[in-house]
């Protein structure tokens, strides 16, 4: 028997059961439930092996806060609720911990009684009373009641033995539930008056100091926190086929609180590609260079939802703040706006006045349309567009009058046409349509102005309008990774290189993580004409374990600005075939004096344009290589009679620098809205 092992009424522990209580104590923190947070283990780790050795003067929320968090021993914690909310913090991890393993026998198991930092040891043999008068203890409450020692229930013939005598300090001790005396013995009662008046002065002379440190960490330690990664919630239904929920929760709290322009906010793709992942919260914040870090659980009975969120200091690993919201799912998109704003408070930002729009909640979509359009966004964010342009459409079909559905819809429509899915020509002018209705119903829906400004780009040629819609989306959405993507797209074909760097660069800030993100560096590198840089940024993604489609084709043309033709050549032979790969294999093909194999791919082009609408700009990209000016420009003529997606290129594409001075060139770059 270890000494200092004691039980509740005085008993020793015995050897057994504290070797029981250790090796769960090792299994619970090594869990699922723990192992991301590194205090909530240490926290665990702390009350129970104090507890086990029969510590509990140090179980008090003062002697927690001071031992755990480096707080001063005369610390106020009634405006610092660190403790309570880690302990809050415990009691879940807990109860997620035996939710996620039911039906298992364990030799012991752990409760956490609300109003105490004591843990109760149940043992197999015999349960613990449960505690349901008393209720959870939150942040901002004052400091619970003093501490008790855990309860081991013991067989029914077991010899009581007495109390172990507990050390005074300047606190009253925690009072043992059985005392070996009714009486107290004169000399401990005159201590304790002594040590009441030592305690009264300390206070009074402390108590500048408590003001001091209040101020100091309102007005310094909160609003360092600017950015932050949302982690994918955990859907603790029990129900696999609910997950969807959860992560579509994510999706829609991370839109929301990125409408805040103070905070930097990481997007979703990257938030997703940490599910699961066994990271601990300061590794994660410092990978995403995040000063604060969001996690949480969702849980989905019938119409009502419960939804857990924790914002946490990723450089300390302490808690902030954390709330439970219960909820009817109708009510679901005034939640997400009413925990962004909550979050945003604590850090003290303001929340934007799209954010406000949100939690106000001008059309609240029904349950049915909003699974679908959840769906959709989840598809989306996974690249399976075409899945995702069946939910979104349903969405859309059974509640036309949500802006959220219509917009995603509209994005769905964008990516279809730029990967050729679909016909360009539909696809844009669909994407147009729906994104029009989505701002009709909704101004405030940035994605919406995004895909308003992608398609009035690509379709209309109208540069003015586009430019003032992406505008639009980065102020009611500065944290839409995104939006900035796609501006940098359109910066780029104006050969605006430096400020289309700059804003590609800033997606991949928000989406650190994506390989959508490091798929548009490398494209705005290419055509920025930073060859090398393209090839370097190429090989230290490749290095993080991603390959996102395109790789060959970047790699391909840089090596073509490079004059390295056989190499272009080699990788565009293994790019994804496409019209505008073809275009560009057969320019190469040109370069290297291959002029045969050229012509190969001409006559490949002229058959694809025979079915589809696309192909001419390519056809002149091969011409221009041959050094057939002549026919380039027949070529690239037509391509502006078919309005031809190519020509958004016409500025910025290498391939065509040998057509450059002739004023026919000159005269269709303004025809397509451009400056020479």
């Amino acid at each position: 028997m270890a000494a200092g092992d004691h039980q509740a009424d005085g008993r020793p522990l015995s050897k057994e059961s504290a070797a029981a209580i250790r090796k769960h104590l090792r299994l619970v923190v090594g869990s699922h439930a723990f192992v991301r947070s590194k205090r909530a283990q240490e926290f665990l780790t702390l009350v129970v092996n104090h507890a086990i050795s029969g510590r509990y003067s140090s179980l008090r929320e003062r002697m927690i806060g001071a031992e755990l968090f480096g707080r001063s021993i005369d610390y106020d914690t009634g405006s610092d609720s660190v403790v309570r909310v880690m302990a809050t913090e415990v009691r879940k991890r807990l109860g997620q911990f035996y939710l996620e393993s039911p039906g298992e026998q364990w030799a012991v198991r752990f409760e956490f009684p609300t109003g105490s930092y004591v843990p109760v040891f149940v043992f197999a043999a015999a349960k613990t009373a449960a505690e349901d008068e008393q209720t959870e203890d939150e942040p901002g409450k004052v400091e619970p009641e003093a501490a008790k020692p855990p309860v081991q229930m013991a067989p029914a013939d077991a010899t009581p033995a007495l109390q172990p005598h507990l050390s005074n300090d300047i606190e009253d001790a925690p009072k043992p539930e059985l005392t070996a005396s009714a009486a107290e013995d004169a000399s401990v009662r005159k201590k304790r008056r002594i040590y009441r008046w030592i305690a009264s002065g300390v206070l009074i002379a402390l108590a500048a100091i408590g003001v001091y440190t209040l101020l100091y960490r309102m007005t310094h330690r909160r609003t360092q926190i600017r950015s932050v990664v949302i982690l994918p919630l955990k859907n603790l239904s029990g129900d696999p086929s609910q997950d969807f929920f959860s992560d579509s929760f994510t999706a829609e709290l991370i839109n929301q609180l990125g409408q805040n322009p103070t905070l930097r906010v990481i997007s979703l793709t990257s938030s997703m590609n940490l599910k699961g992942s066994p990271k601990m919260i300061p590794e994660i914040a410092r990978e995403l260079d995040v000063q604060g870090v969001i996690e949480g659980s969702v849980e989905k009975e019938g119409n009502r939802i419960r939804i857990s969120v924790d914002l946490i200091d990723g450089r300390t690993d302490e808690p902030i703040w954390a709330q439970t919201y219960v909820r009817d799912v109708n009510s679901v998109l005034n939640l997400q706006g009413e925990v962004a704003a909550e979050i945003a408070e604590d850090i003290e930002t303001t929340i934007s006045q799209r954010g406000q729009v949100r939690a106000d909640g001008k059309h609240i979509i029904s349950p049915a349309a909003h699974d679908y359009y959840l769906h959709g966004l989840l598809l989306l964010n996974a690249e399976e567009d075409a899945d995702a342009l069946t939910s979104l459409r349903e969405a859309v079909r059974i509640d036309p009058k949500s802006p959220q559905a219509h917009a995603a819809l509209a994005e769905c429509l964008g990516r279809m046409a730029v990967s050729g899915v679909m016909p360009y020509r539909e696809a844009y002018a669909a994407q147009k349509s729906e994104a029009e209705q989505a701002i009709a119903l909704d101004p405030s829906q940035a994605e919406a102005h995004a895909e308003l400004a992608e398609a009035v780009m690509s379709l209309d040629w109208d540069w003015q309008t586009a430019g003032q819609e992406f505008n639009r989306a980065l102020e009611l959405n500065p944290n839409s990774a995104y939006t900035h993507q796609k501006y940098a797209i359109y910066l780029l074909y104006q050969g605006r290189t430096a400020e289309a760097i700059a804003q590609a660069d800033a997606g991949a800030e928000l989406a650190p993580t994506s390989a959508l993100s490091f798929r548009n560096q490398a494209f705005v590198y290419l055509f920025a004409r930073q060859y090398d840089k393209t090839l370097k940024f190429v090989e230290a993604t490749r290095a993080m374990g991603l390959e996102p489609p395109g790789w060959n084709f970047f790699m391909a043309g840089a090596y073509t600005g490079k004059g390295q033709y056989k190499a272009a050549i080699d990788l565009f032979l293994k790019a994804q075939k496409s019209p505008h790969t073809l275009g560009h294999l057969g320019n190469a093909y040109a370069l290297a004096g291959e002029n045969q194999a050229a012509l190969k791919t001409i006559a490949e082009l002229e058959d694809g344009l025979r079915t589809q609408s696309i192909g001419a700009y390519e056809i002149a990209l091969v011409y221009a290589g041959l050094g057939d000016k002549k026919n380039a420009l027949v070529w690239l003529k037509k391509a502006y009679d078919a309005h031809d997606v190519g020509l958004l290129y016409i500025k910025i594409d290498p391939g065509l620098d040998p057509l450059r001075g002739e004023p026919e060139f000159q005269d269709l770059i303004r025809r397509v809205g451009l400056t020479p």
